[in-house]
């Protein structure tokens, strides 16, 4: 374990706890507070503050259950999105913040060696409970990410198509919008642009 890995867990905690995900967020603050321990005294004070935050985190939330109160100032920023009458896929902040967060998992994407339908990336887990398991809204969501987030283009047979391209420069990777509509990726802009107007056929 080293100074990004304890970040990192400080990052998805914060998530958590902000996600109203008390029970699974208690859970690893537990955890986190006994195990970190053996990381203390190393002389980097990067994850000293790391390890101070963290346990920090988990004696209030543990004083806060113990009495059996939550602080007004302190209910949750972000709650998680559920199917209701008040919050709906449609929603334009509710496709905001789905789209951040899967940005935040592009980083974990292994480069395909050809071009197949886009899935959801590694550790990934939308904001909607169970949302990345469900084609529709998955595809809802990977469409809403390809229309905010494209960041080049290219043409094809008349056609101007827009693109995500992420991944390291010597070795990227190309989403965007096939004829179907549906989201694909793949390793090469032009080939990726191909399956775009059908001249060849994308993996399933």
């Amino acid at each position: 374990m080293n100074a990004t890995d304890i970040t990192q867990m400080a990052e998805d905690l914060h998530y958590l706890i902000q996600s109203d995900m008390d029970d699974r967020a208690f859970q690893i603050q537990r955890r986190l507070a006994d195990e970190l321990d053996r990381y203390k005294g190393k002389g980097n004070s990067y994850v000293e503050t790391n390890i101070r935050e963290i346990q920090e985190l988990y004696m209030d939330e543990k004083t806060k259950r113990e009495d059996g109160r939550v602080e007004d100032e302190e209910v949750i920023l972000i709650k998680p999105y559920e199917a209701s009458t008040t919050t709906s896929s449609s929603s334009t902040s509710f496709i905001t913040d789905e789209v951040e967060h899967l940005l935040k998992h592009m980083k974990f994407i292994q480069i395909p060696s050809q071009t197949r339908l886009f899935k959801p990336p590694p550790h990934y887990q939308s904001l909607r409970s169970r949302g990345e398991q469900d084609p529709t809204f998955w595809n809802e969501m990977a469409t809403a990410f390809l229309d905010r987030k494209h960041n080049t283009d290219t043409a094809r047979n008349g056609y101007q198509i827009l693109m995500f391209q992420g991944g390291p420069p010597h070795e990227p990777y190309f989403i965007a919008k096939d004829n179907k509509d549906q989201i694909i990726i793949g390793p090469s802009k032009k080939i990726v642009a191909m399956h775009v107007v059908g001249e060849l056929e994308v993996l399933v």
